[in-house]
């Protein structure tokens, strides 16, 4: 009996410390937990701020490409524009050549038809073939010019057949009288100069 006594509280007291310690464990394990929580949620944000930011980064770069696209495009039209422009120009400066031998046949016959009216040969008849030359050459883009009486004589467009002397000083180098018609296209560009009489200041002895 003496010896039973002993083991039974041998047996209480272990069974007490088991308890202890299983009423301990979960204790020691959440309070193990709870700084790794804590430092997880601390973190959580950080993660969120650089995704954000290599956002914003991938954002930055697809509009820098958009920019650039635009750009390219951009160029790409205007060197459409100009090899358009440039083949246009092209084509015209052919069919002009093209058509240079028909033109200045055309304009000997105007200029045929003008010297006859002038040498006392005019009549409705040849009036009618001198407009609808000038109306055929018209619808091809050949229009007629000259300058009037006084205008100053222009290097680049006329040309001198003869001169007009003159005592008075305002005159000196303008347009005396048109010989013959100038003829250019409806661009600007000259296909024949005029013939002009130029004068020139004399002074008076």
């Amino acid at each position: 009996m003496g010896e039973s006594a002993p083991r039974e509280l041998e047996v209480e007291s272990a069974a007490e410390v088991s308890e202890q310690v299983l009423d301990a464990a979960p204790a020691e394990e959440r309070t193990e937990s709870e700084p790794e929580a804590e430092a997880a949620s601390e973190e959580a944000p950080v993660g969120e701020e650089d995704a954000d930011d290599e956002l914003r980064l991938a954002l930055q770069r697809l509009d820098s490409r958009l920019e650039e696209s635009h750009r390219l495009l951009g160029r790409q039209s205007d060197l459409v524009d100009k090899l358009h422009t440039e083949n246009q120009n092209l084509r015209a400066g052919e069919i002009r050549s093209a058509q240079m031998p028909l033109v200045r046949d055309l304009l000997r016959l105007h200029d045929d038809v003008g010297r006859m009216r002038t040498a006392g040969a005019d009549s409705d008849d040849l009036r009618l073939v001198q407009e609808s030359l000038v109306e055929t050459l018209a619808r091809n883009g050949i229009e007629p010019f000259a300058p009037e009486r006084g205008e100053p004589f222009d290097p680049s467009a006329h040309s001198a057949s003869g001169i007009e002397q003159t005592d008075d000083e305002g005159l000196d180098k303008t347009v005396a009288e048109v010989v013959r018609q100038g003829f250019r296209w409806d661009s600007g560009d000259l296909i024949r100069v005029v013939e002009v009489r130029a004068y020139r200041y004399l002074e008076p002895g």
